[in-house]
């Protein structure tokens, strides 16, 4: 396996990726992001074990080419302490949920709070995902909870908005995404807006056979978002906060948005558990973002 992770990890000279026509990028002084969602989809722990020490490997064979992103594996719950001791130094490790604080030390059957994901050694929490809205039924008003309570126990949140197909459909996607926005950023406490990214997931783009997002219109919601919070929250929460696409994003889609000012990175499902397509995404991220310097 690392020996065909090393192959593919090989740069490859690129004409150099073009602008959208009008856009301009904004000076932000900000690291990188790339996050992977493993969701429930590993087989078992050996394949988990696998997967990360790949990717440790050949993260710590592509320094200093990927010293500019964060990279964060968020595991199922049950595989955290075992990935964070398998990561490495460099490999950030997140949930894929957290428990909501009624009250503090409240017990609850099944549930994992933000203190002891951090116990454990997570350092982020995915938060709004679709799956969660749709499936779950969670609110905004309970993901801005669960944003509080984790940005409070020093974790970071990477906050998923997007709209559905209906929503798009009926001209509300920007009005959706900002709502969604708007309910987490008056929990976000003054200065912790670089421990939150904002991932935008078009659900209607999502998942096997859909159609993405275009390029342009991924520039524009991005835009919006940023404008929102320039203007509601302030130009060092605009300029902190990234704010990523993640929308079935793979290896060879990845430079058609990596090239766009207002993306800082993505979160990845199914590419996510692929070490060498993780990977390739990232060195994809970095150069695109050095071109366009």
């Amino acid at each position: 396996m690392l020996a065909g992770l090393r192959r593919r990890l090989r740069l490859r000279p690129r004409a150099p990726p073009t602008e959208p026509s009008g856009a301009q990028r904004p000076a932000r002084p900000c690291r990188l992001f790339v996050g992977a969602n493993w969701k429930c989809a590993l087989a078992d722990v050996a394949q988990a074990d696998a997967l990360v020490d790949a990717v440790r490997v050949g993260w710590a064979e592509g320094k200093p080419t990927l010293a500019d992103v964060e990279l964060c594996l968020c595991p199922p719950h049950v595989l955290l302490g075992r990935v964070v001791e398998r990561a490495g130094a460099h490999v950030r490790v997140g949930a894929q949920n957290v428990h909501e604080s009624v009250a503090p030390l409240a017990p609850g059957t099944g549930v994992t709070t933000a203190a002891l994901l951090r116990a454990v050694g997570c350092e982020w929490v995915v938060l709004g995902h679709s799956d969660r809205r749709n499936t779950y039924g969670e609110t905004d008003a309970l993901i801005a909870d669960k944003a509080h309570d984790c940005l409070g126990a020093g974790l970071a949140i990477n906050l998923t908005v997007g709209e559905t197909r209906a929503q798009r459909d009926a001209g509300v996607a920007i009005g959706t995404v900002v709502a969604q926005v708007s309910a987490v950023a008056a929990r976000v406490p003054e200065g912790a807006w670089s421990r939150v990214v904002i991932a935008y997931e078009p659900v209607w783009a999502v998942g096997a056979g859909a159609t993405p997002c275009t390029p342009d219109e991924t520039q524009r919601v991005h835009a919006e978002i940023r404008a929102w919070l320039r203007a509601h929250v302030g130009d060092d929460a605009a300029r902190a906060c990234r704010i990523v696409y993640t929308g079935s994003v793979t290896e060879a889609n990845a430079e058609s948005y990596a090239r766009l000012s207002e993306v800082d990175g993505f979160v990845v499902g199914r590419a996510g558990l692929d070490a060498a397509a993780l990977l390739s995404i990232c060195q994809t991220l970095v150069r695109c973002k050095a071109l366009n310097a």
